[in-house]
């Protein structure tokens, strides 16, 4: 019989499960609320102009759901309120999260791939052992893996601040005060665009992080984000997806 010998840490502190379950609700109503924005108005443009009947660069309609049905599904109205209230709440606590944990070397230690994790030998062991949906054992499951830590650092970094200054581009009361913002983008319709693009992308990364999540243990995962502690199974234990 293989040892089960298996181990305890504390891997989240309660600053980040607080922030965490705060940012999951907000980016539920976010995207809810965005696809209701979309649905009232479902088509996408490139550049300053963009109406019905104006050439797309992508339609509802060509996916078999039509103007009028779309237009039936989504809500405008009540889309853009929960949209901008939860967009706020995302920005702020996405704020307190940064300058919570700024500060602290560990977060750096935490967050940033060490020399070793940067190696082709490591980088190729990491995406066989991914690519085959086996979870980490060990010692290597006590720490982020290069891949989360890289997939991690672009979404706080990149795609949420993207996501964020996007979305002011479409905001005429911020675009009034800061109208070079919309230059920025080439457009009020280009910068819808590519927040759609964005949100696409990280609805992705959502999926890929609940898959990994499942393959390295559920219960043991939402265990570490609600109380923080973390079970860790030695390398020879047993298995189980």
């Amino acid at each position: 019989m293989p040892s089960t010998a298996r181990n305890w840490i504390f891997r989240h502190t309660i600053n980040a499960r607080i922030c965490h379950w705060i940012m999951v609700v907000s980016f539920f109503y976010l995207l809810y609320s965005g696809i209701m924005i979309f649905l009232h108005f479902p088509e996408l443009y490139w550049g300053k102009v963009g109406f019905q009947g104006y050439p797309a660069i992508f339609r509802l309609e060509d996916w078999g759901i039509s103007w009028e049905r779309a237009e039936e599904l989504g809500d405008r109205r009540w889309g853009r309120s929960y949209h901008y209230l939860f967009a706020w709440v995302f920005v702020i606590n996405g704020m307190i999260y940064l300058i919570w944990n700024g500060w602290q070397k560990k977060f750096y230690q935490k967050m940033l791939p060490t020399r070793e994790q940067l190696s082709i030998r490591n980088l190729k062991s990491e995406f066989a052992r991914h690519i085959k949906l086996k979870a980490a054992k060990g010692e290597s499951a006590a720490s982020y893996n290069i891949l989360q830590k890289i997939s991690y650092l672009f979404v706080l970094f990149a795609l949420f601040p993207f996501m964020i200054i996007s979305g002011f581009a479409q905001m005429p009361a911020f675009t009034a005060i800061s109208p070079d913002l919309i230059d920025l983008f080439g457009g009020r319709q280009t910068a819808r665009t590519l927040h759609v693009i964005c949100s696409l992308l990280l609805v992705v990364f959502v999926f890929v992080h609940l898959v990994e999540m499942i393959i390295a243990g559920a219960v043991n995962q939402l265990r570490s984000m609600l109380i923080g502690k973390y079970e860790i199974h030695s390398e020879n234990a047993e298995e189980s997806l």
